[in-house]
């Protein structure tokens, strides 16, 4: 089996080496044949752990790459073209941050999934260890477009956008009381969903071969709706796999984004979704 991961940093070079030391570990359980992308969007670099990133001290190929940044997935788009990527050679092609690690048996639980050609996207678990929750699914059904424009005005303002992390606050407390209820065990099995969390996404050849490019021109969020969208105009499904197991560092990066930039940043994405796909 043949994987490439396309992994974007932002000033996160503590959590990228432990990210890079867990795929290592994982590593160590399976055979497949692996090759990193690591694109760097930092504006400030650490020459040192650069040095570490670049040496070839580790289990697999890692492709350094220093990258004005772009925003997320433009950047994969940039990077892509600019190096003559060609991910139609892949099984797997895996998009991630760096904000993560994965479990020690996260590639043999991979090579372990029974294929279906009709899933073009597998969504991982990616446990918060801050939160104790799974981020995905994401987003279980396709939104409404009546929502997507109600996000859009809630992030218009800093109060309207203060009521939505309000009652993003709620959702979650919500959650952890049903994920801690008896009945969670039932809530833990494979499903396909409309749309995986951005963060870590496994796209599979099958739908690779199909789309032939990754364009979402914006700078962050909203790239699992232009996932999803581009599954289902291809006729492939999503499907969510715990067994994949992905731990959350709780966004290093976009966690120090200024308020009225993140506000900024959604309304673009959410406007792009809305223009462009027929919801």
């Amino acid at each position: 089996m043949k994987v490439c991961i396309l992994s974007v940093c932002h000033n996160s070079y503590s959590e990228s080496i432990k990210y890079l030391n867990s795929i290592e570990k994982s590593l160590l359980r399976v055979k497949l044949d692996l090759k990193l992308f690591f694109i760097d969007n930092s504006s400030i670099v650490n020459s040192k752990q650069v040095r570490l990133i670049k040496s070839g001290s580790f289990n697999f190929e890692i492709k350094y790459i220093k990258c004005k940044n772009v925003g997320y997935f433009p950047s994969i788009s940039y990077i892509i073209q600019e190096y003559n990527i060609e991910l139609n050679h892949y099984d797997h092609v895996i998009i991630s941050n760096v904000d993560l690690q994965l479990s020690k048996d996260f590639f043999k639980n991979l090579l372990d999934i029974k294929k279906i050609n009709s899933v073009g996207i597998y969504a991982p678990s990616i446990y918060s260890k801050v939160l104790n929750l799974d981020r995905n699914p994401k987003i279980n059904s396709r939104p409404s477009s009546f929502k997507l424009k109600l996000n859009k005005f809630l992030y218009s303002s800093f109060i309207t956008y203060s009521l939505l992390k309000a009652i993003n606050i709620l959702r979650l407390k919500i959650t952890k009381i049903i994920l801690e209820s008896p009945a969670q065990n039932s809530l833990n099995y494979q499903k396909n969903i409309y749309a995986p969390h951005g963060s870590f996404i496994i796209l599979n050849k099958e739908l690779i071969r199909k789309i032939r490019e990754i364009n979402f021109p914006v700078f962050l969020f909203c790239e699992e709706i232009y996932l999803a969208e581009t599954a289902i105009e291809h006729n492939f499904t999503i499907k969510y796999y715990p067994d994949l197991l992905v731990f959350d560092s709780e966004h290093a990066s976009t966690s120090l984004m200024k308020s009225r930039d993140y506000r900024k940043f959604n309304i673009e994405a959410l406007s792009y979704v809305l223009k462009n796909f027929d919801f």
